[in-house]
């Protein structure tokens, strides 16, 4: 494994009891949910059960194509640059899923191939870690030897009924200021973008607030649609965007993949008005 993988660390934590690289179950706590062996050819089963473990679980709708793409990802990257075969283990605390994808060791099988250049586990955009990182809440990658272990946790959403998703926009202090409530995912993503693409056709100089005060949760498509918001207001000559009140596990989800700075912030509407009104 290269350098970067190496440091290819966000806050993530392994399930109580667990070091790296061990078999044993969680110590004293509940085994695994689903342990399930890999290799070239197993792939698909392996998301399918990935799939219909996280849905049992109460996983939301886009958070669980997150995370069959994260555990297919990780996988992956043990067939091509381990011995060709793994296992994944996921465990539900409850309040998330935890999941653990070891190969097992760099040796290939009797009469396998050998593994790839351990160079290929880049973590530029758009390859496979790199991607991860932007749609799992908590990551680790601990190299081996004796083998690679990397967990990825995703946050099970609060229990109760969540708000659902409504968006309203008005215009306030010489500013459009559009407001999120609930999940931006991937059902309401394309309703999200349709607005702000709205918001820019107005007057060249537009001044655009996105309200995220009531936001619960995102998935990689409404993370996606931030970013391209983000894009479409550089690419429009005067345009400005500010995020407002953004909850605090979100801003550390876009903290952990190193996104943060791509958007200016502001602690509340309010804060955000005075910036934007703010004399140059």
């Amino acid at each position: 494994m290269t350098d970067d993988a190496r440091r290819w660390q966000g806050p993530g934590r392994r399930p109580p009891g667990r070091s790296p690289g061990t078999d044993a179950d969680t110590g004293g706590g509940e085994p695994p949910v689903l342990e399930q062996a890999f290799d070239g050819d197993s792939l698909y089963a392996l998301r399918a059960a990935v799939a219909a473990h996280a849905s049992q679980a109460g996983l939301a709708e886009g958070r669980v194509g997150d995370l069959v793409l994260a555990v297919h990802e990780l996988a992956a990257n043990a067939v091509w640059h381990g011995a060709g075969h793994g296992r994944v283990r996921i465990w539900n605390t409850g309040g998330a899923l935890h999941c653990e994808v070891t190969d097992d060791g760099t040796q290939p099988p009797a009469g396998g191939t050998a593994p790839r250049d351990g160079a290929a586990w880049r973590i530029d955009p758009g390859h496979g870690l790199w991607l991860i990182r932007q749609i799992a809440d908590q990551t680790s990658v601990q190299p081996g030897p004796p083998r690679t272990v990397a967990t990825v946790t995703f946050a099970l959403g609060p229990p109760g009924k969540l708000p659902p998703y409504h968006l309203a926009e008005q215009d306030l202090g010489g500013c459009t200021v559009i407001s999120v409530t609930g999940e931006l995912d991937l059902s309401s993503a394309a309703q999200f973008t349709r607005a702000v693409d709205e918001a820019l056709s107005a007057p060249p100089a537009v001044r655009l607030i996105l309200d995220l005060s009531a936001l619960t949760w995102w998935d990689s498509s409404g993370l996606a649609a931030l970013i391209i918001a983000q894009h479409q207001v550089s690419d429009r000559p005067g345009a400005r965007m500010m995020i407002a009140g953004l909850p605090g596990h979100l801003l550390q989800r876009l903290q952990a993949a190193g996104l943060d700075g791509q958007f200016t912030m502001a602690g509340t509407t309010a804060e955000a008005l005075s910036m934007l009104n703010r004399p140059a």
